[in-house]
């Protein structure tokens, strides 16, 4: 079955618009296709290419390809297409954070927060200095209540194996405490971050 227009134009059954000129069929009465004088096709145009549509800007139903107007709104085929909405820019993506470097070891003196890099040493002596008698240790406790607090010349000494951290008395007159546990000298103990070191009465937290 089709829909006729007052103009002749034939359209397929349940067209609510002629897809030539646009008419609204509401009220068309349905004629054979074969009634149609002069046999004329519909769109009165090229034959259309079987299977292929034409999408309707207005209402997005599918028409077939050659239409003139839309069959479901009555929407001209012929007019470009509405413009796509512009796609909005994609967010900005934060800055890549750089890795967090693992912190340096260090040794820093709880009393006022001096500070002793160990990176690079594979042995640190730990103590006072004394020129008399030519002793420059890595970590010189001596402006940092080392000589009241009871710190030995060569007192204690960090050790690396493999990257960990050792800890080892070196027979000082006042001892070394690790957490508050005396070390028995010469007997290398592992420290770990944030252990706390006291030489004496000098307390050190380790960093690493």
């Amino acid at each position: 079955m089709s829909i006729r227009c007052s103009q002749g134009h034939e359209n397929p059954d349940g067209s609510a618009f002629c897809d030539e000129c646009g008419e609204p069929l509401a009220s068309a009465a349905p004629a054979m296709a074969s009634g149609v004088p002069g046999g004329a096709m519909s769109g009165g145009g090229a034959m259309p290419t079987a299977g292929a549509t034409v999408t309707c800007p207005t209402c997005g139903a599918s028409n077939a390809a050659g239409e003139s107007f839309c069959a479901n709104c009555g929407a001209s085929l012929t007019a470009a297409p509405a413009p796509a909405p512009a796609a909005s820019a994609p967010a900005p993506m934060p800055a890549a954070m750089p890795a967090a470097s693992a912190q340096a070891p260090q040794l820093v003196v709880e009393a006022d927060n001096s500070t002793f890099d160990l990176a690079g040493k594979s042995e640190v002596v730990i103590g006072r200095e004394d020129p008399v008698s030519n002793i420059y240790p890595d970590v010189d406790l001596t402006p940092h209540g080392g000589e009241d607090g009871g710190v030995s010349r060569v007192h204690a000494k960090l050790l690396v194996n493999n990257g960990q951290y050792l800890l080892e008395d070196q027979n000082s007159t006042n001892f070394t405490y690790l957490n508050r546990q005396r070390l028995q000298p010469k007997v290398p103990t592992p420290v770990k971050d944030g252990d706390e070191i006291r030489l004496g009465r000098v307390s050190l937290r380790f960093h690493g």
